[in-house]
């Protein structure tokens, strides 16, 4: 009996020893795939002075997409003033003349193998037109909806395409200035295994709280179309550049 109790007193004073010695941290679940998800770098928070050759982490900061503030959606929004020639010798700030060089450059980026001979040609299709209207003395828009290729694009040689995107682009002309808007991102893609397709808003990726570096990898790809699209566009509403005869 005295023996079976000093084996008792000693379980014990084993078990208190094991618990002040225990990792001060706990026992934490370094799953790989968790890590990708919270964006956080769990591997820095148990990082001690004992060990100071061991690589410092730093928390992953998610990529901010432009955000409406009543809307709450994802939305990119500028006005662009036309800028003349210097010389005067060609003045294509109009709303009419910004109202064509915009709608040329809609059809010709959207729509599929367009030809146009003259200006009836100029036709939206139904699936993508929401309002085609032409300047009236006061202000001219067109508004589409267009569907692209979502490329992704992980590294400076690794691209693939994940899907596709359709979005809403504004765009409105005044004389001497235009407006563009662009938002309403649908991201559609197919479940690997069913075939299923799945339609995500880009609001969706912003407010997840999982998969962080793969929703980021979505919002860039729609952030770099985007600012293709704009840089694209201002270069159509620009005025030529016509070069004096004598000027060569």
């Amino acid at each position: 009996m005295k023996y079976f109790l000093a084996l008792i007193t000693c379980a014990v004073g084993l078990t208190a020893s094991a618990q002040e010695n225990a990792d001060p941290f706990g026992s934490i679940n370094y799953d790989s795939t968790n890590f990708a998800d919270s964006g956080l770098s769990l591997v820095s928070e148990v990082k001690t002075s004992e060990d100071p050759a061991s690589p410092e982490f730093k928390p992953y900061v998610r990529f901010k997409a432009p955000m409406d503030t009543i809307t709450q959606k994802v939305t990119y929004i500028g006005v662009v003033p036309f800028k003349p020639m210097a010389n005067d010798m060609y003045d294509g700030g109009t709303m009419d003349s910004l109202y064509w060089r915009a709608k040329k450059f809609l059809l010709n980026s959207y729509v599929k193998n367009f030809r146009a001979k003259t200006t009836k040609d100029f036709v939206f299709p139904k699936d993508i037109l929401v309002e085609d209207f032409k300047p009236d003395g006061d202000v001219g828009r067109i508004i589409i909806t267009p569907t692209i290729p979502l490329i992704l694009q992980r590294g400076r040689s690794n691209a693939s395409q994940d899907g596709t995107v359709t979005f809403k682009l504004e765009i409105r002309v005044k004389d001497d200035k235009y407006k563009y808007k662009v938002t309403n991102f649908v991201h559609h893609t197919k479940e690997a295994i069913t075939e299923k397709p799945v339609d995500n808003y880009a609001e969706y990726y912003v407010n997840s709280k999982h998969n962080a570096r793969s929703n980021d990898q979505i919002l860039l790809a729609i952030d770099r179309e985007v600012k293709t699209l704009v840089k694209s566009l201002g270069a159509v509403m620009k005025d030529p550049i016509i070069l004096d005869e004598d000027n060569f």
